[in-house]
């Protein structure tokens, strides 16, 4: 751009700027007065604009395409006030949108042509044009040299090209945009642009753009390579490099053939590149190995290129470390040996303690030098022991001084063969804070008759007590080991449990069976454990935080039980029906059982009591029946949430049938006759039912009957009736 549109712009910049300070003192004025908006009558409306930016040959706003865009503000007239600014209110429209857009009074040039811009506010429209065009009628892009591109060009990989791009205007010279323009290329992989420099990177077609203010040109770039190829020499390897890891370097070489059939060494001019460089790295052609794999190298030269295979092998099968894995130390101990072996693809094995590359990931706990591992402070580390692409670690810990030991249980139990692990032994160090020092701690068993210490665990051998002891740094923990008769099963004292919410709750008792038929409580040595949240399970006793259901299961040995437990609200009553029981045997009756919350909420509690038979051979009791087993009294006593509630049980026997020593007797006024009932029972054994049975007469002036005594009244019939445990006979009487 000349020196006099420059200056021109700056003056109009300078126009603008103090066009917007006005505007904004207009509006700081408006905002700081008292009169209400809603006394303000508004008489029309009115542009303000910078002139610089009107052109008054054609009567309108002149904007330019992607230039600076023309900022139009409107101002309300005010009757007996200061006109007000009223841009970001009004109702914007341009004619024409595909020529001029406007937002918010701010026009933006689109295209070449003239558009009608329009505001409205309260009523009142007011209208001006604007006239959009090109900063330039066009861009050229040409040669250094002043000549215009074609659209198309021919060109080798390594041959200079550059560009300019001049913007022309009708009736002016030619304005060189170079640096102004954006430059693009439609692929960086075979052309770069910068300010018109063209770099060419790789074979293909290309195209360069320059745009500026809504101009552009291009030109299309054929690139081709001086070259017909390029060969990678790799001498005795072939197709294939191979390396084992920590062999010397090698050295590949680039060569090309030339279009005129000439062969050229570019091996320090070409681009080599591993593809992974985890495996090979390569520079000028020269190949070293950094870790095992395959990868491919690639060597690329104006636009012609060739790969390789690499392979890099360990030089051995594998690293053995001694001690292996984990290693646990004395802070104040001399610390370990680590040796360190390898064993080569033939079999062979190598001691590479003093040759292999050694390090600790944490050199505050300890370092390692050829080996050797010296404990520094207390901590874990990892020492890694690395040799010609084969690498093994131990971890180390390194323990303080410690001043006493505990053991986390007094008491082992386990049965003859049976293995287990040996408990937690917990140091007190110097400050008084517990370290678990189980790893290094060695054990010893008193009695190796009963039970031996084997890879970290006890080992029962026989029935009896040992004891087991733990040492360290002179310090000594005992545990006792009890080897028991082998269980098979556990019972416990219940199967289903009610606890009362928020209340602590004995656990059940567990019995185990042993192997040799003898039972034993063991309640005080199983381990009660769940799965839940709702329960919180104690020593010797249980509590329940939510209103649910939960398992529990004990644990003795190898051996389990379950028991279901309900954590509920407290049960304040529990009502039982029937409260007694008469049974003939063998027959059966339900019992229900009504339980009363302290919310006062009833639930149905039959089938979830306790129920035990004062004697299980005359009545028995299984969830709510109760069935008659022989001939007697007894009482079933049910418990739940430790209430109580017990039923008495009456087992009779059964009547078959009722016989009279008579089924009609003749009497004479005054007579008499004493008659006999036995009753007949299903069990067999009849019995003489005379005086429990109840005795009436049809006709009492006929006959009168007292405890099966008839006393003959008057002449005529009547019936005796005898009534006894449900079923009754009778006896015709007739008086003359």
């Amino acid at each position: 751009m000349n020196f006099s549109l420059r200056f021109g712009k700056s003056l109009k910049e300078t126009r603008r700027w103090l066009a917007a300070a006005l505007a904004f003192a207009i509006v700081m004025t408006s905002l700081t007065g008292i009169v209400n908006a809603a006394e303000e009558t508004v008489t029309g409306i009115e542009f303000s604009y910078d002139p610089d930016d009107y052109n008054n040959s054609t009567s309108s706003l002149k904007v330019f395409v992607e230039d600076d865009k023309v900022n139009l503000s409107v101002f309300a007239l005010i009757s007996g006030a200061t006109n007000k600014n009223v841009t970001a209110d009004v109702t914007w429209k341009s004619s024409n949108t595909a020529l001029v857009k406007v937002d918010k009074g701010v026009l933006t040039a689109v295209g070449k042509g003239t558009a009608t811009i329009s505001a409205t506010y309260k009523g009142f429209t007011s209208s001006i044009k604007a006239t959009s065009d090109y900063v330039y009628d066009s861009v050229v892009l040409k040669y250094l040299n002043g000549t215009v591109a074609p659209t198309t060009q021919d060109i080798e990989i390594g041959q200079p090209l550059a560009f300019i791009l001049d913007g022309t205007k009708a009736s002016t010279p030619d304005e060189n945009v170079t640096r102004e323009a954006v430059w693009t290329t439609s692929n960086s992989a075979i052309a770069t642009v910068d300010e018109g420099t063209v770099t060419l990177l790789g074979v293909g077609t290309v195209t360069i753009s320059a745009k500026l203010k809504g101009k552009s040109d291009s030109i299309t770039l054929n690139v081709s390579s001086p070259y017909k190829s390029i060969a990678i020499g790799a001498g005795d390897s072939g197709n294939l490099v191979q390396f084992d890891m920590g062999s010397e370097d090698k050295t590949l070489t680039a060569s090309v053939v030339v279009k005129t059939g000439e062969t050229l060494n570019v091996t320090d001019a070409a681009k080599w590149v591993s593809a992974n460089e985890k495996v090979v790295t390569v520079k000028k052609g020269v190949v070293t190995a950094v870790g095992i794999g395959k990868t491919t190298i690639t060597v690329s030269h104006k636009g012609v290129s060739a790969s390789i295979d690499v392979v890099v092998r360990a030089a051995f099968q594998s690293i053995r470390l001694t001690p292996e894995k984990e290693y646990h130390l004395l802070l104040q101990s001399d610390g370990i040996q680590v040796k360190a072996e390898v064993q080569n693809n033939s079999g062979t094995t190598d001691d590479v303690t003093q040759a292999a590359d050694w390090t600790s990931s944490n050199v505050v706990v300890a370092t390692v030098k050829e080996g050797k591992v010296t404990p520094k402070a207390v901590g874990s580390t990892k020492i890694t022991a690395s040799h010609k692409g084969v690498s093994r670690s131990i971890d180390i810990t390194v323990y303080p001084t410690v001043s006493e030991l505990s053991v986390e249980t007094e008491t082992i139990d386990g049965f003859n063969e049976m293995s287990g692990d040996l408990p937690k032994v917990m140091a007190t160090t110097f400050d008084g804070s517990k370290v678990d020092v189980s790893k290094i701690v060695t054990w010893t068993s008193k009695d190796e008759k009963i039970a031996i210490i084997k890879d970290g665990q006890w080992s029962a051998k026989a029935l009896g007590e040992t004891t087991l002891t733990a040492t360290v740094q002179g310090y000594k923990a005992e545990v006792k080991l009890i080897v028991h008769v082998k269980p098979l099963k556990l019972i416990a004292s219940v199967k289903d449990l009610s606890i009362i919410l928020g209340k602590e709750t004995p656990y059940p008792s567990v019995t185990v069976v042993n192997e040799d038929g003898d039972e034993e409580d063991i309640s005080s040595r199983v381990k009660w454990k769940t799965t839940s949240e709702d329960i919180v399970l104690k020593d010797t006793v249980m509590k329940g935080l939510e209103v649910s259901s939960v398992t529990l299961t004990a644990t003795y040995l190898t051996k389990s039980v379950t028991v279901r437990v309900k954590v509920e609200e407290e049960i304040v009553k529990l009502v039982v029906e029937p409260t007694a029981l008469d049974l003939y045997p063998g027959r059966s009756k339900s019992i229900k059982v009504t339980g009363y919350y302290k919310s006062g909420k009833q639930v149905s509690l039959g089938s979830k009591m306790n129920w035990e038979s004062g004697n299980p051979d005359i009545a028995s009791v299984s969830s709510t029946s109760v069935k008659a087993i022989a001939i007697g009294t007894t009482k079933i006593t049910g418990s739940y949430q430790g209430k109580t509630v017990v039923v008495p049980i009456i087992v009779s026997p059964k009547l078959k049938s009722l016989v009279l020593s008579s089924k009609s007797v003749q009497l004479s006024p005054g007579g008499t006759y004493s008659a006999k009932l036995q009753a007949n029972f299903t069990t067999g054994n009849p019995t003489n039912a005379t005086d429990a049975a109840v005795w009436t007469s049809s006709k009492a002036s006929v006959a009168t009957v007292v405890g099966g005594k008839i006393v003959a009244v008057g002449k005529g019939s009547a019936s005796i009736k005898a009534t006894y445990a449900g079923k009754s006979v009778t006896i015709r009487v007739t008086v003359k």
